[in-house]
């Protein structure tokens, strides 16, 4: 670490000085006087007897007002004199003393303002500003674990954090260190390591900052009243969703305000017809009348599959049906035991389905009727049936669902709420995840591991999403696959996110608003959150799937540490199915994708637990198939089929 050379400025010279200077005034007075008395004496004699005059004018005569022409007779003695001229000694030392004193209190004032000049903080800002030091991000956020997916920060531009000690007691206990982050020594700003820096730190405020937009930021640090929230101000108009404008003054935005103008949080109207906020009423009044039935229905079930008081959910419409086979039949080709896992479907084709394949289901059929079916696809440009809950089996609707966020993805997102809630509120840990993803090693131990506190000390804990988008800000924890331990906080958490369900049809998006009650909740209630780093092994999803091309063919040739790998970041499920199947990692023979069970095994009648569907529709070996050469792909793809991005070149 950096630590000051330079000796304090205060130094005793001045005591040695004043010590000498008294030595030397004294030795001169003396020798004057003497001198002086010497030589009046003389003179004196000689005129005393040209006038008549008995008594010699000596020093001490003239101390008592004895002059020249003075006719008062001298009587005193030797030792008067002495006496009188030792006191004349002393005052003049006196005298002189006080001139050094004045001079040395301008010098001593002097070097005080030079101080304060060298202060790295001046003292109008003493309050919260008294010294500051250098701590690697890297080392500060392994002594902490923040809990924040931090990017690695050497060669980045990012690669030291900045503390700031707001009083002068929290400053490290080393004299010489505590004297280099309070003034300027002229080596920098010290660089310290995170235990040296933090250890007389109480307490500490921890501000992730970047310049989303690359733009001309700023940050104001005022001393005031504590907040825990960031205000942020933007030169654009927000009547007008304006991008930034260096002719408008800075004004207060939302904090998901984005630089090219897009607002990524609005309130949701609540006085349209298809207000969301009316609908949220809907579904919270149909959710409240129905909870206590539900937990009734789930406690038994949770008591029969729970291993160490954990459970793995997943929630599944017909149209991702696809998607769950090939989970069930690659985790059972690798020998996985899927006995702890719960399928919460929102249809009974999808229902019949999981049981089919050997998993424990529960319909909650006041709640998930009204979720479309998705026939095809949740995906992409397909078609649906949908019945709201007033529809019978024979009243059905044909609609068309084109993207991402649109109706049926909105529904299912309510359903990945509630899949989660249930099993909370009964106290039981949970891990959920989507359909589009395949296991490698079981998640389970590596989430229950109480010996490891980067895992055991969060309350929840979440694949890295990928993207650095300021609406998923400040976590990007991807909402398709993390682990909750029950608790109180974890609770609350997923009870808020229920109340805030009109924000998910509003933003169409479960993701992004979950993030935001998660940020929430961390300030307010310490909710401990962790979010592994994007670049990690073990969760590896969609991010590094089309970005990053030296892990992906480490991937292909089975030279990561992966637990999972999660198809997300992939609009289209057609595409998603593609791309498991040209990586080597899809399962489903294909008399069985996107069929109901009666059109497999020509009836529907499954019995839970019977796995009917496993021998006919699982494949003993990954069924391989090659269609884009731009996207990752087993080395027997290369150079066969196309590319799908417009300047897309050959993975290999």
């Amino acid at each position: 670490m950096m630590l000051s050379t330079s000796p304090p400025s205060d130094r005793p010279s001045s005591r040695i000085t004043g010590q000498v200077l008294i030595f030397t005034i004294k030795l001169t007075f003396v020798c004057l006087l003497c001198g002086s008395s010497y030589l009046a004496g003389t003179l004196w004699g000689r005129q005393s007897m040209e006038m008549g005059m008995h008594a010699p004018m000596s020093v001490g005569n003239m101390m008592q007002g004895n002059y020249l022409g003075s006719t008062v007779e001298m009587k005193k003695s030797s030792a008067d004199c002495k006496k009188l001229e030792e006191q004349l000694i002393e005052m003049q030392v006196k005298e002189e003393l006080a001139k050094h004193k004045t001079i040395t209190d301008a010098a001593k004032s002097n070097n005080n303002d030079s101080k304060s000049e060298d202060r790295r903080f001046p003292r109008t800002m003493s309050k919260f500003a008294n010294g500051i030091a250098r701590v690697s991000k890297d080392k500060l956020d392994d002594y902490f674990d923040f809990g924040n997916p931090l990017s690695k920060g050497k060669g980045t531009g990012q690669e030291d954090a900045l503390i700031i000690y707001h009083s002068a007691g929290a400053r490290p206990k080393d004299e010489s260190v505590a004297h280099s982050v309070t003034f300027n020594d002229g080596n920098g700003i010290p660089l310290l390591e995170p235990q040296t820096a933090t250890e007389n730190c109480d307490s500490m405020n921890v501000v992730f900052t970047a310049n989303p937009g690359n733009t001309r930021q700023c940050t104001a640090l005022i001393g005031n009243y504590e907040s825990y929230h960031i205000q942020r101000w933007m030169r654009v108009d927000t009547v007008k969703s304006s991008p930034i404008d260096s002719n408008l003054p800075l004004q207060l935005v939302s904090r998901g305000y984005a630089s090219r103008g897009k607002a990524n949080f609005y309130a949701p109207p609540s006085d349209s017809k298809f207000s969301p906020v009316k609908r949220h009423w809907g579904q919270l009044k149909t959710f409240l009348q129905n909870v206590d039935k539900v937990m009734e229905d789930l406690k038994p079930i949770l008591e029969k599959i729970a291993r160490n008081n954990a459970v793995v959910v997943m929630t599944v419409n017909h149209g991702q049906s696809s998607l769950l086979m090939n989970f069930a039949c690659s985790a059972r080709r690798r020998g996985f035991d899927l006995g702890n896992m719960l399928v919460f479907p929102t249809d009974l084709e999808s229902k019949e389905l999981a049981e089919g394949l050997g998993l424990a289901t529960y319909y909650d059929e006041n709640n998930m009727s009204s979720i479309p079916l998705g026939k095809y696809n949740i995906y992409g440009d397909v078609e649906y049936y949908d019945c709201s809950s007033f529809c019978t089996s024979t009243h059905t609707r044909r609609l068309s669902f084109r993207r991402y966020g649109d109706k049926i993805f909105r529904s299912m997102m309510y359903a990945k709420v509630l899949c989660v809630l249930y099993p909370l509120l009964l106290n039981y840990d949970v891990l959920f995840q989507d359909v589009d993803i395949v296991w490698h090693k079981d998640p389970m131990p590596f989430f229950q591991d109480k010996t490891d506190p980067k895992v055991a000390n969060f309350d929840v804990l979440f694949q890295h999403d990928g993207s650095d988008s300021v609406r998923y800000a400040p976590y990007s924890a991807n909402s398709g696959f993390y682990y909750v331990r029950a608790n109180k906080r974890s609770q609350y958490l997923f009870t808020s996110l229920l109340y805030h369900s009109d924000l998910i049809i509003t933003w169409d998006s479960h993701q992004q608003v979950l993030i935001q009650v998660l940020t929430e909740h961390s300030s307010l209630f310490g909710l401990n959150v962790k979010v592994f780093s994007r670049d990690t092994d073990y969760f590896p999803g969609g991010w590094q799937f089309h970005s990053r091309k030296d892990f992906m063919k480490k991937y292909i040739k089975g030279e990561t540490d992966s637990y999972i790998f999660h198809m997300s970041w992939t609009e289209n499920k057609d595409n998603k199915l593609l791309f498991l199947r040209q990586i080597g990692q899809w399962f489903v023979n294909e008399q069985c994708v996107g069929k109901k069970v009666e059109e497999i095994l020509g009836s529907s009648e499954i019995q839970a637990g019977t796995s009917l569907l496993v021998e006919p529709c699982c494949a003993a070996e990954a069924l391989v198939s090659c269609h884009y050469t731009d996207k990752p792909h087993v080395p027997s793809c290369k150079g066969k089929g196309e590319n799908i991005d417009k300047h897309g070149r050959s993975f290999w």
